[in-house]
């Protein structure tokens, strides 16, 4: 091809069309000009593409991992609604009952628990790698952020708190007065006993009651920070479904 147009100009100069020459030569500085444009704009085309395919890969990753992430929240809440039930049948047990009997064990044993959220971040992660904007959603990305960098972080805090809570007050005094005992058949994979003696001192210990009344308090701060990630995270959830969905037609 190129040869045929060199030869067309080679003939219109040998046969001194000077007009024609620069006519054509104008024709074929605009074909070309033309020739570049349509290439970059299959490049841009192409490279809009691959940005598409990767943003739809990072959206699918990360509602893959919070659905997981909800899953575990979830979980954790009915953990912590345990807790708080525990503490209020602690007290009226020790309120009507002499002795302990094996069937309250597993309830003593609820005190100790401490659950804690570990989020999925592979996608969140791949994301930053990327880069943020690689998500054309203005409001999504937004979304995506603030939950990655604001609502886990600030949950994480009140889980931390607890289990400082917990080292420092509540697992002393349940030492001294159970014995614990790994249970991998119990669904808290733990078994609290309590001799006769050691019960009737904590029956007169006012400071177990007030132990249990701050269990209560912490864990209903944490567990209220837990419901408030799980709907941000139920929420995000529907609107990376729906830009998905989207971006599929």
């Amino acid at each position: 091809m190129i040869k045929f147009f060199r030869k067309i100009r080679y003939n219109l100069m040998e046969t001194g069309k000077t007009g024609k020459y620069l006519k054509y030569a104008i024709g074929e500085i605009v074909l070309v000009v033309i020739g570049i444009l349509i290439a970059l704009q299959i490049n841009t085309w192409n490279e809009a593409k691959k940005t598409s395919h990767l943003e739809t890969k990072i959206l699918k990753e990360l509602h893959s991992n919070l659905t997981l992430d909800l899953e575990e929240i979830q979980s954790d809440v009915r953990f912590m609604d345990s807790i708080t039930k525990a503490c209020t049948v602690i007290k009226d047990y020790l309120k009507t009952h002499d002795s302990p009997e094996p069937s309250v064990f597993n309830t003593f044993s609820i005190l100790r628990i401490t659950p804690h959220f570990d989020p999925n971040m592979s996608g969140y992660g791949l994301l930053q790698s990327k880069g943020v904007e690689v998500i054309s959603n203005d409001s999504l990305r937004n979304q995506v952020s603030l939950l990655y960098e604001r609502t886990y972080p600030y949950y994480k805090r009140y889980e931390e708190e607890r289990l400082r809570f917990h080292a420092l007050h509540s697992e002393p005094i349940l030492l001294n007065y159970f014995n614990m005992y790994f249970d991998e058949s119990s669904m808290y994979y733990g078994s609290f006993e309590i001799s006769q003696d050691d019960y009737d001192k904590l029956k007169t210990d006012a400071a177990f009651t007030k132990l249990l009344s701050a269990i209560a308090f912490e864990n209903s701060a944490v567990h209220n920070r837990g419901q408030r990630t799980e709907r941000s995270v139920i929420s995000l959830l529907q609107f990376l479904e729906d830009e998905i969905e989207r971006k599929a037609y």
